[in-house]
């Protein structure tokens, strides 16, 4: 099914650049070594496209029909593919982006598998959005959203929102709790509202959101004394409904909240995610663990040709899910008292896809963490109690771009598998990537990381790598 739309897309892609010109590519080539496992921050948040081999060669291209945003048509319409193949102690191709979508007026409707990130963030440099972060591959699903945040005409556009509603599929899922140990169809439901105070010429805005997110499928089966159809298990799930002191599915989602000011030379921006599980959506767990974050961006670039050293933005975010009391528990039971964030007592798999976490990297996947460290097969993360301090930056200098990663985080374990003593990590990641001047759009880069700590592997690695990208029509 994949081959198929894949030449769909192609085709539609084709047709719409002898149309409109808005067929766009990216193309890369990447080469890869490390002294162990490939450090975390040559591979959090890359979409699951990076191997975790050390030393491995990477290609990728991809080509995507845009919208036109000169375009006053009521329907527009939109598609993407992207291939990546990689080789390292093994070969593995796949497909990332595989989508098309149509926009009508303010609403676009998507089918297929797009990257994504969900809430509010500073997705440039952030350590990784807590529901969503683009850290595993895209799943196929079907949405529907309000993309861009559309102004209430009966406040004078001060009040503005938007929205979105998903449905999509994980595949077969190993269980750790019901009458089946393993189930074929897994389905990720997912949905949000966001709400932004003051208009486009205001300088200081206010944002104010929720996200839903659930993992569902094979009720019948886990329970099969209320033999539960698929459309129930489904309705049931979308309004949080509890069953035998539980709720159907496992839910997790965050309550967010920032604000941004738009100063002469700078924009700054302070934000604040807030998890909740479990069904504590009304009665949050706690206070204490959350995403904290605050960065600023230059809004002029430097003028072209100069080389003289300039910052670009900078990042500071505080992570802490140390706490996980949950001081309302779900049906009042001890069980729920404490929390379990991107693990599942059904679902072994947890908070993940294709082996990736799809939260915030920093609550890593089992697999990824040192041997010795104590863990479950019935879990996911053995490391989901944490602080980390997380600081990044970008600059430009002899007409190079630079970027600078780092995080810092005390690591606790899980409150089934706990640390014997708090586990220090340290990550880092320096980039550079510079124009080329015999290709239009392409560009040669690199970067040096590490991972020095009692978490993962102790690791030192160096890529390199070429790109290009751009509008066909140019």
């Amino acid at each position: 099914m994949r081959v198929w739309l894949f030449i769909c897309i192609t085709c539609l892609a084709f047709t719409a650049y002898a149309q409109d010109s808005t067929l766009y590519f990216n193309a890369s080539v990447v080469a890869a070594g490390a002294t162990d496992q490939t450090p975390f921050w040559e591979h959090a948040n890359q979409n699951g496209n990076v191997p975790l081999d050390g030393n491995f060669a990477l290609a990728n291209i991809g080509l995507y029909k845009v919208y036109n945003p000169n375009n006053p048509r009521l329907f527009q319409w939109s598609a993407g593919i992207q291939g990546i193949g990689s080789y390292g102690k093994t070969g593995n191709a796949f497909l990332s982006d595989a989508y098309v979508a149509a926009k009508i007026g303010i609403f676009e409707v998507l089918a297929g598998q797009k990257n994504m990130v969900m809430g509010l963030v500073d997705t440039t440099l952030t350590s990784g959005s807590l529901a969503m972060a683009g850290n595993a591959r895209p799943y196929p699903k079907v949405q529907i959203s309000i993309p861009k945040y559309f102004p209430l005409y009966f406040t004078n556009n001060f009040v503005s929102f938007k929205f979105l509603y998903s449905d999509g599929y994980l595949g077969p899922s190993s269980i750790n709790y019901g009458s089946a140990i393993r189930i074929p169809n897994t389905y990720f439901h997912q949905k949000s509202l966001y709400i932004r105070l003051g208009n486009s010429s205001q300088k200081f805005k206010i944002y104010a959101g929720v996200n839903h997110q659930a993992m569902w499928g094979g009720e019948s089966k886990l329970n099969p004394i209320y033999e539960m159809k698929m459309t129930k298990a489904y309705y049931y799930t979308i309004i949080g409904k509890t069953l035998d002191y539980r709720k159907v599915g496992n839910h997790f989602g965050t309550i967010d909240i920032g604000g941004e000011w738009k100063g002469t030379n700078w924009t700054y921006m302070l934000y604040r995610q807030s998890i909740y599980e479990t069904g504590s959506l009304f009665k949050v767990i706690n206070y204490e663990d959350g995403l904290n974050g605050v960065s600023m961006k230059r809004n002029n670039k430097p003028p072209k040709g100069s080389t003289y050293f300039t910052f670009q933005s900078f990042l500071v975010e505080v992570l802490g899910t140390h706490n996980q009391i949950n001081k309302n528990p779900l049906s009042d039971l001890v069980i729920f008292e404490r929390g379990n964030y991107y693990n599942s007592y059904i679902y072994r798999r947890g908070w993940s896809y294709f082996g990736s976490g799809i939260g915030t990297p920093l609550i890593p996947a089992t697999g990824t963490t040192k041997d010795d460290l104590p863990r479950s097969s019935s879990e996911f993360t053995n490391n989901n109690r944490l602080w980390a301090f997380h600081g990044a930056f970008t600059a430009s200098w002899l007409n190079l771009r630079l970027g600078f990663k780092g995080t810092y985080s005390r690591n606790s374990g899980t409150f089934f598998s706990a640390y014997d003593e708090v586990k220090q990590q340290a990550s880092v990641m320096l980039s550079a990537e510079k124009d080329l001047k015999v290709f239009k759009g392409c560009s040669v880069f690199s970067g040096l990381s590490a991972d020095v700590g009692a978490l993962y592997p102790n690791s030192y690695g160096l890529l390199v790598g070429i790109r290009k990208s751009g509008f066909l029509d140019k």
